[in-house]
């Protein structure tokens, strides 16, 4: 019985995680779109990709402090609805201001979401599956994040881009009602109030070690090598390698599909190789293909290289995660993952507009010597960071 009901508390995190991230590289397959829609500068696209991690860096910590103290289950009901609040405005009311709005408000969603989420899910997995369960609860995500672009290129000529917001509406107001009733939050033996009288004193306590200070540091890197790519790619791929902006957006959503598996076999080599052989590995073969991906000579090259490169990219996500749930007390997990996108925020916020420039300065090529520089700094870092 206890078995099932882990088992029914992760599907249900798997299938919201699945469609929370239907929409989170919507703007990145779109910026070529945007940019002609709406006679933006490559500056002018950044800023707008940039405003809603900024918007995600402000809440935070916030969000993780609100997941440990009002419990998981709210907080991932929350973050689905505001995901249908921001279709809505999205599709009625189609200036570019609002559009930046609803992006945000899909940031924000995401912020307010992965604490809760990865708390529960680490909280209710047995020690021995918890590099696992991440894992599939990473995939469920991925899996997400690969079905926005691809099915944007599959309606893009046909319907406009707005409508593939609207398709994915009703499922996510569905899971949404569904989260009020389902109850992801563990008992626990002490009583409630006085859970959140220590939840507002120990989290940021209990998170701030030099361990912790260090695994931040090196997803910041991560994230510098891994969002430089993602940023730009459907602009690489019509500007420089000619195809149809519904073409790239499939390619574009091709690699976190093909990372469903890579995300369940990541975890599970994390947990008999140990992180550090295990990340080493991984980025070694992450730069590998990059950097063969930028010598590449035809298209048909580039892609098979860039799926290369998103499978193993994709393997590091279960890795870090689990990192986070063995070196942080439980009651505290929620403010450690919220600290944990921290520089995933912060790089989103500051590298599109660097970019940007790097672009306008030389070419949109820049972008992989740049990603590769980021990938060397991490490898280099995870040898000489200290994780017990």
């Amino acid at each position: 019985m206890e078995k099932t009901a882990f088992q029914l508390k992760l599907l249900f995190l798997c299938i919201s995680h699945t469609l929370l991230h239907v929409y989170t590289n919507l703007p990145l397959a779109l910026l070529p779109i945007l940019i002609g829609e709406y006679e933006l500068s490559i500056i002018q696209a950044s800023i707008i990709v940039s405003i809603p991690r900024a918007v995600s860096l402000v809440f935070s910590v916030p969000s993780g402090l609100f997941a440990d103290r009002l419990g998981h289950t709210k907080l991932i009901s929350f973050s689905l609805f505001l995901n249908v609040l921001a279709v809505f405005l999205l599709f009625f009311i189609q200036d570019i201001e609002i559009v930046v709005l609803s992006f945000s408000l899909i940031a924000l969603a995401s912020t307010f979401y992965h604490p809760s989420a990865l708390s529960a899910t680490s909280n209710i997995s047995p020690s021995d599956f918890l590099s696992r369960a991440l894992g599939f609860h990473g995939a469920s995500g991925t899996f997400g994040i690969s079905l926005g672009p691809i099915t944007l290129g599959l309606v893009l000529n046909w319907l406009g881009w707005r409508f593939i917001y609207l398709i994915w509406a009703g499922p996510i107001f569905l899971i949404a009602v569904t989260a009020l009733f389902v109850n992801v939050d563990e008992d626990r033996e002490e009583d409630s109030e006085e859970r959140k009288k220590k939840r507002l004193t120990t989290p940021l306590r209990d998170v701030m070690s030099t361990t912790f200070l260090s695994l931040i540091s090196l997803m910041l890197f991560a994230s510098a090598a891994s969002g430089t790519i993602s940023t730009y790619l459907t602009t690489y791929l019509t500007e420089s390698k000619g195809l149809d902006a519904g073409l790239a957006s499939i390619v574009f959503g091709l690699s976190p599909l093909i990372g469903l598996t890579s995300v369940i076999v990541g975890g599970y080599v994390g947990d008999k190789i140990g992180w550090r052989k295990s990340l080493t590995l991984i980025v070694s073969t992450v730069t590998i293909a990059l950097f063969l991906m930028f010598i590449s000579t035809s298209t048909a090259q580039t892609v098979s290289f860039y799926l290369v490169y998103g499978f193993f990219n994709i393997m590091t996500m279960p890795i870090t995660t689990s990192l986070v749930a063995k070196i942080v007390p439980e009651k505290s997990r929620g403010t450690a993952y919220s600290l944990q996108f921290i520089p995933e925020s912060i790089i989103g916020m500051v590298m599109p507009i660097v970019l940007g420039v790097l672009i306008n300065l030389f070419e949109i090529w820049i972008i992989f010597p740049t990603a590769t520089i980021f990938f060397v700094i991490v490898l280099f870092v995870t040898q000489i960071i200290r994780i017990d």
